[in-house]
């Protein structure tokens, strides 16, 4: 592929660094004209700006007129940079302390709360860019907008009289789902977020969609990792993200979408947080999804207060935290050794969905599932689980130990036949929608890869079958430490261990396996015949 490129899909609505079109806003022209700014501004050369007149509250004003309706499709938003410099004499946002104009004509407006004394850049000012959904309810009306978007503008509600200078500002409006896309990558310049915010806080875009901040990265929007048309390369490492709070948007607004199967993307030790104001939450917390099977491969991330996630069977998501985010619905995808903390689901629900027909043995091994603040499960096995699956090694803190209730750990969606859970540990809890549900014991199934280096070798497809009839008891891939670590319900005969992956010879061993299970150590030698030209 080539190397990684950066695009958004905002359109202007108002970006020139021209007063052309800009009044003072009707029924609010109290403060001064507006006026060409070059003193201060965010994006371009100059901005719009205005004093505020001798009196507070919502004195002054600025408008923007297009001069004709401008097109905003459904899940589009308009994205504004608004500054009120001082700070202090902003009102709270409760009370309206800044607020975006959108109407169908001068005088017919609606307004959306989008900033106060107690959110967004204040108590400590700056320019702040927000969102905003014309189809959300407004907070207030003037008139009686038709509909229709003509006139954009910001309002700020003052506590003070603020006697000197041109504090309200407004810069680049524009309209967009917002979202940053990136396509293609290659070694050296693969796609990364740096990159991405690079692209967004040159002076000439300033889209307000990914900007670097004070210790990692602010995004908000829809951050698409390759396209329908182009597949990505992203690969990178130890980088926090906060997600912004986008109040009066919708709740996927912020969304992480991988696209493409020839994608790749890797991450390590990336950190994702969502901050839910402590009086006004957040909205729309940040959504993620691999919408494509593609390679995907997470070790060590965080995510931390979001939304759902959905991956698919080419996802491993390894030694991960999940902390008070919503429902996980796997596909497939490995999360061996992740913690699943305090999630927010309702009750009755799962933190994790696992609805595949495959035995999550080693994708769920040694994972911890810890209570959240309603009732609600740790595990639901849907109705394409298999009818007989294993739970290797995974604890569970704060859930009823009582079989058929809502906080129950392992949640049965079968209505019918029998079900048999086969675990390491202390056994789990079950509710069950119908089906008859079988605990037993049992073995653990380790195995280890190393290279001639006695290097850990990952990706290493193992299987573990019966030497007398050939019989599948489990299978796995290796970790990033080169093993693969599950277990099987029953025990006491003989069984064949064999590993592959391309690159190396196949091994294999034979072994018993008893009531103590098996580890079993292999050394992966090179096969030099694959590298012959």
């Amino acid at each position: 592929m080539a190397i990684a490129t950066y695009n958004k899909d905002l359109t202007d609505i108002w970006a020139v660094n021209s007063i052309t079109g800009w009044t003072e806003m009707t029924n609010h022209t109290g403060g001064g004209a507006a006026t060409a700014e070059t003193d201060y501004y965010i994006e371009g050369t100059g901005c719009v700006s205005q004093s505020t007149g001798t009196k507070s509250g919502t004195n002054a004003g600025l408008e923007f007129d297009y001069g004709s309706n401008v097109t905003i499709n459904s899940g589009e938003c308009v994205f504004v940079w608004q500054v009120l410099l001082a700070g202090n004499a902003i009102d709270t946002l409760a009370n309206g302390g800044l607020r975006v104009a959108i109407g169908s004509s001068t005088g017919n407006v609606n307004f959306w709360k989008s900033g106060g004394s107690d959110f967004g850049r204040n108590p400590y000012g700056g320019w702040q860019n927000v969102a905003i959904d014309p189809t959300f309810t407004a907070d207030y009306t003037e008139g009686t907008p038709a509909g229709t978007y003509r006139i954009f503008g910001s309002l700020p509600n003052l506590t003070a009289v603020i006697s000197k200078g041109n504090m309200h500002g407004v810069d680049a409006i524009r309209k967009g789902r917002g979202q940053l896309y990136v396509e293609f990558g290659q070694a050296l310049a693969y796609g990364k977020f740096s990159g991405m915010a690079a692209a967004n806080d040159a002076s000439t875009a300033r889209w307000g969609l990914f900007q670097q901040t004070l210790g990692g990265y602010l995004w908000k929007g829809l951050m698409s990792l390759g396209t329908a048309t182009n597949a990505v390369d992203f690969r990178d490492s130890n980088v926090n993200i906060f997600v912004d709070n986008t109040y009066r948007t919708y709740a996927a607004f912020n969304k992480i979408e991988i696209k493409n199967t020839s994608s790749r993307v890797d991450w390590t030790a990336v950190s994702i947080q969502s901050s839910p104001h402590a009086t006004y939450g957040n909205l729309s917390p940040g959504r993620f999804e691999v919408v494509d099977d593609c390679d995907v491969n997470f070790e060590k991330c965080v995510f931390t207060d979001m939304d759902t996630f959905i991956f698919k069977v080419s996802s491993a998501c390894l030694n991960g935290v999940f902390r008070r985010c919503n429902t996980i619905t796997a596909n497939g995808a490995s999360f061996a050794g992740c913690l699943f903390d305090s999630a927010s689901v309702a009750a009755n629900t799962s933190q994790l969905i696992w609805d595949v027909a495959t035995d999550p043995g080693s994708y769920l091994a040694n994972t911890t599932f810890i209570m959240g603040a309603n009732l609600h499960h740790a595990i639901e096995l849907g109705t394409t689980s298999p009818t007989t699956i294993t739970l290797t090694n995974v604890v569970f803190t704060g859930f009823n130990a009582s079989n058929g209730q809502n906080d129950s750990m392992v949640h049965v969606k079968r209505t019918t036949g029998t079900v048999t859970i086969n675990y390491s540990g202390a056994a789990p809890s079950y509710k069950s929608d119908g089906a008859t549900v079988v605990l037993q014991t049992s073995v653990s199934l380790k195995v280890t890869c190393k290279n001639e280096a006695a290097l850990a070798v990952a990706g290493v497809k193992v299987r573990i079958q019966k030497t007398s009839d050939k019989s599948l008891v489990a299978e796995g891939t290796t970790d990033g430490t080169g093993v693969v670590s599950t277990s099987t319900g029953s025990s006491g005969y003989n069984v064949d261990v064999i590993a592959r992956l391309k690159g190396y010879k196949p091994v294999s061993a034979s072994t018993y396996l008893g009531a103590t299970g098996i580890d079993v150590p292999f050394t992966l030698i090179r096969d030099k015949a694959v590298d012959l030209p």
